[in-house]
């Protein structure tokens, strides 16, 4: 029985071997057919480039602004920003309940901090202080280009005129280097501002009854009633440009002070603040000298900022559809041009490729990248490079809008001469605490980047593409 057994299992073992012996080498090959494999292969497309002016399209609505003057040594024109800023104050802000020593100022001052800075620190410059006529409004988007004297009276007197530099001279080093100090501009205003301020916050109606605290209710309330706020103007000067990050207005006075007998026998010293920033408008105002024939430049083509060349960039859409069965994706890649090795402008550090048509709205509707019509990227100094890696769904949206476009309008192309362009324009961006981007603005710094491309150059648009075989 057991001599039995055994044959059996020899028997099978034999046949599974047998079994396993044939040949697999082709199955795979053998199920498929050959008119069913993907081949794919890499396609490159040709794009032309042109400088554009930004002209109205950058949003002066910022945290930060700029004040100051500059030769552009690369163009030759000069640059000079100003800027319009409201103030705030906290809710319920009271001056002292029982009145202010003479019921006037001591002091009105503006100052205004920055940290940052471009240029020598030793220019001498100058500014003006103007009172502004008319308040900016909530949800009206300002721009640039924006023209000041919609908001004050250029014939009227400034209410300060303040030659400064970048150190404080009058400042000893032991304050300079102190740190409590904040790096400042003072400019002392009238006095009648402050003033103002005092009598309108105890102003009284006609029965006596104190009504001035409503006016300081709110920061909308104390710009409509008490003050506008200010337009701060470079007049003198050349290579320096202040990064403000914050404007104070302070209105200084004296407080009667009560003694444990209840009398007012003492006076203290005090100050009361008003802020600008995210709570209240400001808004940059950049003047440049005609920017042309940069823009006309046909070598290569710019990003400028703040005031402002952007790069436009024709995508050969319909070439791509037309010659690739499936589009698998896109690359498309700008290289930085140096003319002299060294060159030691700083690159823009991040750009925006956004559809020529979405351009204004993108910033309007405080729009993120959405990696299908518009995208992100930053600048790679290893390779000297700003590379879009896959804008394939922008080439496919494209391309969508043409073919419905010209089947229900013959002259629809012509009517739509920017339906096939796109825009680099600098961007600063905003991250969480996760490094997503939370917010796109306008890059307003100071910097110049030169790409290949204009007539010298054409960009490559590197296509990968899939077909089945025939």
């Amino acid at each position: 029985m057991k001599r039995l057994t055994y044959i059996l299992m020899a028997m099978f073992t034999l046949l599974t071997f047998v079994q396993c012996d044939d040949s697999t080498e082709s199955v795979g090959g053998s199920i498929v057919p050959d008119k069913d494999i993907i081949t794919a292969q890499t396609k490159i497309f040709n794009a032309t480039s042109r400088t554009i002016m930004a002209n109205d399209s950058i949003l002066a609505n910022t945290n930060e602004v700029y004040l100051g003057r500059y030769t552009d040594e690369e163009s030759g024109t000069v640059f000079t920003s100003g800027f319009i800023t409201q103030f705030g104050c906290n809710e319920d802000y009271g001056f002292p309940e029982e009145g202010v020593a003479g019921d006037s100022a001591t002091y009105t001052k503006l100052r205004l901090y920055f940290e940052q800075y471009y240029g020598d620190s030793l220019n001498a410059m100058q500014c003006e202080v103007y009172e502004l006529d008319n308040t900016l409004e909530e949800g009206t988007p300002y721009y640039t280009n924006l023209a000041p004297e919609e908001f004050y009276n250029p014939d009227e007197e400034p209410l300060a005129v303040k030659t400064y530099n970048v150190i404080d001279y009058t400042l000893h080093d032991t304050i300079l280097n102190g740190e409590n100090y904040s790096r400042h501009i003072e400019i002392t205003l009238p006095n009648h501002i402050g003033n103002s301020f005092i009598s309108k916050y105890y102003e009284k109606d006609s029965e006596g009854n104190h009504i001035g605290k409503q006016y300081f209710a709110n920061s909308e309330i104390f710009i409509k009633d008490v003050f506008k706020g200010v337009y701060v103007k470079c007049t003198q000067g050349d290579g320096t440009v202040l990064k403000i990050y914050r404007a104070r207005l302070d209105i200084g006075f004296k407080h009667y002070i009560k003694s444990s007998t209840g009398e007012k026998d003492s006076i203290e010293a005090l100050s009361a603040p008003f802020y600008s920033g995210k709570e209240v408008l400001q808004v940059n105002n950049f003047d440049n000298d005609d920017l042309t024939p940069l823009a006309n430049t046909q070598e290569y083509t710019y990003l400028k900022t703040p005031a402002g060349l952007y790069t436009e960039v024709a995508l050969p859409i319909a070439e791509i559809v037309e010659n690739c069965d499936t589009i698998n994706s896109a690359k498309i890649t700008f290289t930085r041009y140096n003319e002299n090795a060294g060159d030691t402008r700083t690159p823009h550090a991040t750009l925006l490729l956004v559809r020529k048509c979405d351009m204004y709205k993108f910033f309007l509707k405080n729009k993120l990248a959405d990696g299908k019509t518009s995208f992100t990227t930053s600048f790679s100094s290893g390779t000297n490079e700003y590379t879009f890696s896959n804008i394939a769904s922008l080439v496919k949206a494209c391309y969508r809008e043409y073919q419905q476009g010209i089947e229900s309008n013959p002259d629809w192309e012509a009517e739509n001469p920017d339906w096939n362009k796109i825009v680099l324009i600098p961007v600063s961006t905003t991250l969480d605490s996760n490094k997503a981007i939370v917010k796109i603005a306008h890059d307003i710094s100071i910097s110049s980047v030169r790409l290949r491309g204009g007539n010298e150059y054409e960009i490559p648009v590197e296509i990968i593409t899939s077909k089945f075989n025939d």
